[in-house]
């Protein structure tokens, strides 16, 4: 079994190749299909995005949890695993069914039916996906090697086939294929860990999972309220353009937390396992030491993408989009209070089997979500739902303390994060007083910006002698020298 910090380097990986493929194929993107196209895509997917949730309800989250636990038994291992893809396969059916009423009866999904079916098939390839059960037995090697071939296949093919506005259909078929090859590989793959003949499907007990899935369900219904249901609320209260700026605001949020999610990822079935063998003490510093992560990568993050913010939009989505610079910015905190969100409610609350805790904490970012949005979206546009999610998700992170404090017990006014506070301010202030030169280039700006304001607050840190900085980058240096040598 590998160690957690490789679990965690494997998955930074092959977060930073799933950024890679929106941050560079997005800027290009954007720019042909436009914000009128971009917002059609986003609309739609955003709606499939609640019929996967529907046709899944909680089953990635909990296999993950599930199988962790009984991975070392390769009988019972097995036999879970083929309970949970049998359910899943009944449940996409209702998927479908949902998919063919909403065409016959919502008059925004049937004038492009052709399209919202075409992506709609990500229904069923979820479904054989499997991703659940790499992160559970922690092959990231394989998850790493996998996403590296498929996306870059993807990219090429958006250059070469995605060339005018009218290629709106090419460009749903590369997203979706990019989501096949996955989940194809995925599994065949799994062959090598089971035999689908050898597990007894007269033993099977599918029904004692859909209660704990349900519970899940719910979790991620509450917070698909908050990241999805933004972008459908603005297709029907607005239009397309309007989402289509919205759309290039969260690109760059999503891959803001990427390196949040893969640190989430890698840990999961570690605590989880932790957890359920009874070593707390294991569990406990590894769940304090992932929140001072998070505060070392986040806080100058969100500072920072606020700062950068009149320059990250134009050279990251075009001109045509300089309308959600504001947007930008009113986002920019989201990116600490939902990365911190992540990690206490679904690695540290729901690996010690504290789901209802969560599901009320998030239930509660929701309410506030949905209040917030029928109140300013029709005011304030894409503004509106940016300040709506941005609540939300700070509503999420005061009731997970207020419910859940005494099983996360993390003070947050210590060292680390003072001297992360401290050096991310003197940073941003370096990057403001850049943007304030009469430079020609926004491109040269903003790199500017992100060179410099990144030295002062690694050297920052180096010269106060931040501890977790100079454990991990102590760690990467020692890697490089043997590399080397």
């Amino acid at each position: 079994m590998a160690s957690v910090k490789v679990n965690i380097t494997l998955n930074v990986i092959n977060t930073v190749l799933g950024l890679l493929f929106p941050l560079i194929t997005f800027p290009y993107v954007s720019r042909i299909l436009m914000p009128s196209g971009i917002g059609q895509i986003q609309f739609y997917q955003s709606i499939i995005n609640y019929i996967v949730l529907l046709s899944s309800l909680g089953i990635p989250l909990y296999s993950v949890r599930e199988i962790a636990k009984v991975r070392d038994d390769e009988v019972v291992r097995n036999r879970t695993t083929a309970e949970i893809l049998t359910l899943h396969g009944l449940l996409s059916i209702i998927g479908y069914l949902i998919v063919f009423v909403l065409i016959c009866t919502v008059t925004k999904i049937y004038s492009d039916w052709p399209l919202f079916l075409l992506l709609s098939s990500s229904i069923f390839f979820n479904v054989i996906g499997v991703s659940w059960f790499y992160q559970a037995v922690e092959d990231f090697k394989y998850i790493t090697i996998r996403s590296l071939i498929v996306r870059v296949v993807a990219m090429i093919a958006l250059f070469v086939f995605v060339r005018t506005k009218d290629d709106i259909y090419t460009y749903a078929i590369i997203l979706v294929g990019a989501e096949v090859g996955n989940y194809v590989f995925n599994f065949y793959r799994l062959r090598h860990y089971m035999s689908f003949s050898e597990v007894s499907y007269s033993a099977l007990k599918i029904k004692r999972h859909l209660k704990p899935i349900i519970k899940i369900f719910l979790l991620n219904f509450a917070i698909s309220i908050y990241v999805n249901l933004n972008p459908i609320m603005l297709g029907f209260m607005t239009d397309t353009t309007i989402v289509g700026y919205y759309t290039s605001v969260t690109k760059i949020i999503r891959a803001s937390n990427g390196l949040t999610l893969a640190l989430g990822s890698a840990l999961l079935p570690r605590l989880s396992n932790y957890f359920g063998s009874g070593r707390f003490e294991e569990f406990n510093i590894l769940k304090r030491k992932a929140l001072d992560v998070i505060m070392l990568l986040c806080v100058p993050l969100s500072m920072g993408i606020f700062i950068v913010a009149p320059y990250l939009i134009p050279v990251f989505s075009g001109k045509e989009y300089m309308p959600a610079i504001l947007t930008l910015q009113i986002s920019a905190p989201a990116i600490l209070f939902s990365a911190l969100n992540y990690i206490i409610s679904i690695q540290i609350l729901y690996s010690q089997n504290k789901e209802n805790l969560v599901i009320m904490s998030t239930a509660g970012g929701a309410v506030v979500n949905v209040i917030i949005n029928l109140l300013l979206i029709p005011h304030f546009q894409q503004n509106g739902a940016a300040a709506a999610g941005c609540l939300a998700e700070l509503a999420v992170l005061i009731c997970c303390f207020l419910f859940g404090h005494k099983y996360i017990r993390y003070n947050f006014i210590n060292r680390n994060n003072l001297e992360v506070i401290v050096m991310a301010v003197l940073s941003c202030l370096a990057a403001w007083g850049i943007g304030r030169m009469t430079l020609t280039s926004d491109i040269y700006i903003l790199g500017l910006q992100i060179v410099v304001s990144v030295i002062i607050y690694c050297a920052g840190l180096y010269l106060l002698r931040n501890k977790l900085f100079m454990e991990y980058s102590g760690m990467i240096l020692n890697k490089l020298r043997r590399n080397r040598f």
